[in-house]
């Protein structure tokens, strides 16, 4: 069988049903999903995802296995951000990290079917970003490609590659990048694509959600990594949702500026201990994407994505 959302044709792939119309699927390059058989019937007519690929291996090596239905699956694809080429790198970096548990390590790396690490669009792009690495002696490759393993390397991270990883830690890393925290409920959808994305792209900022799933009290490493990515953060706290209060308080404790937003009829519900915050009032999508646009340009300036 081949996967939905990458294509790839693998034996690897497995798919398991999980009563009713939801099955979890285990592939090689976009790591474990659920999805309804309705998101996978879209997913199928479509060509291959890279984005929405890299978006699920990068969750589903979490504790949260990610689920697809018809309304995240657009939802989440159209959430996606791209990166740059020097981004691609430490993202790659930050895998590398994640699956090395002491210094010299070697990490197994598959290129054909790890490219999503990257977030890259093959393995050919996967190929330049590690020799990109070796060049800044950032990594290190112990193994070389094997023609009969869709070119199976082994990679280890430098001294160097840990100092540029402690250095990365430091400041925002990928230096337009918007973490937005917000209900992710149906009625909310256009004040994320009318509203609060507009307003950041016009600034010139590209808005990162981390998916389209509620997160209510839990935060994971997946979050915790994006809003460390972050310039600084929005939070719109329509819904009064926990996760996106925790979200906000993470990022000041962390010194990121938060800018924040409700919707006017829910303004009188804004947690006592915010309300002393300037937030961006609004009553329609055209008002937010103004408003927030002027908050952000005055406060912060313009971003510099293009």
């Amino acid at each position: 069988m081949n996967c939905s959302i990458c294509k790839v044709e693998s034996e690897h792939v497995s798919a398991q049903s999980l009563g009713g119309t939801l099955e979890e699927v285990v592939c090689p390059r976009c790591g474990k999903y659920q999805i309804t058989f309705t998101a996978k019937a879209v997913a199928n007519a479509r060509d291959a995802d890279f984005k929405l690929s890299a978006w699920l291996r990068s969750r589903s090596a979490t504790s949260a296995i990610p689920k697809l239905d018809i309304t995240n699956l657009e939802e989440v694809s159209k959430s996606l951000p791209t990166y740059r080429v020097a981004e691609k790198q430490l993202l790659f970096m930050r895998a590398l990290e994640e699956a090395t548990n002491y210094a010299g390590r070697k990490v197994h790396i598959v290129q054909d079917l790890d490219f999503p690490l990257a977030w890259c669009s093959s393995s050919d792009e996967l190929n330049y970003v590690i020799r990109a690495l070796m060049g800044r002696d950032l990594i290190a490759l112990d193994t070389f490609p094997d023609p009969q393993d869709s070119f199976s390397i082994e990679l280890t991270i430098t001294p160097r590659g840990w100092d540029y990883l402690d250095a990365a830690d430091k400041s925002p890393k990928i230096r337009d990048q918007v973490f937005v925290a917000m209900a992710f409920a149906p009625e909310l959808r256009s004040a994320w694509d009318d509203g609060i994305k507009l307003a950041l792209s016009n600034s010139r900022y590209r808005p990162y959600r981390v998916d389209a799933e509620e997160h209510l009290d839990r935060i994971d490493a997946k979050i915790i990594t994006e809003i460390r990515n972050s310039r600084f953060l929005v939070a719109d706290v329509t819904l009064q949702r926990p996760g996106v209060y925790f979200e906000a308080g993470f990022a000041i404790g962390l010194g990121l500026p938060v800018v924040w937003c409700v919707r006017k009829d829910d303004l009188k519900n804004v947690h006592f201990d915010t309300r002393q915050y300037n937030h961006v009032v609004w009553e329609t999508e055209a008002e937010l994407a103004k408003e927030l646009y002027h908050r952000v340009v005055a406060t912060l300036g313009h971003g510099t994505a293009a």
